[in-house]
């Protein structure tokens, strides 16, 4: 047999993900995605769907967004001011650590449940 010498088990059966780890899930790749757009050898292509812009003064401005929706930060504030890449990282992997948190979460949801909405109108 080919697996010899290895000790063989059943393998566990999968629970079903609820709806909320998977939008979770979700955000938690985006942000993965725009660390990966934000490394210095990545910098100069061209990529679409970028979370950040840059303002008249030359200052970053990142928006954490779910899908194109972008998210509350703080009572009224949808984006985080930034001085330069590295500190954009930094916003961003601390976004990461907030999301992880569970911080974000009623936030997805709702965004979620507008979408669902706007679909079922078509109906």
């Amino acid at each position: 047999m080919a697996f010899e010498g290895f000790k063989l088990v059943a393998a566990p059966k999968r629970e079903a993900s609820d709806p909320a780890s998977k939008r979770k899930q979700r955000l938690l790749m985006q942000i993965d995605h725009q660390l990966y757009m934000a490394e210095p050898e990545n910098r100069l292509r061209k990529f679409r769907g970028r979370w950040w812009t840059t303002d008249a003064e030359g200052k970053l401005m990142l928006s954490i967004k779910y899908g194109k929706v972008p998210l509350e930060l703080a009572k009224g504030k949808h984006a985080i001011a930034c001085n330069d890449m590295d500190d954009l990282v930094e916003a961003l992997k601390k976004a990461k650590a907030i999301a992880v948190d569970g911080t974000f979460d009623a936030q997805l949801a709702t965004i979620s449940g507008q979408v669902r909405a706007r679909f079922k109108k078509g109906e």
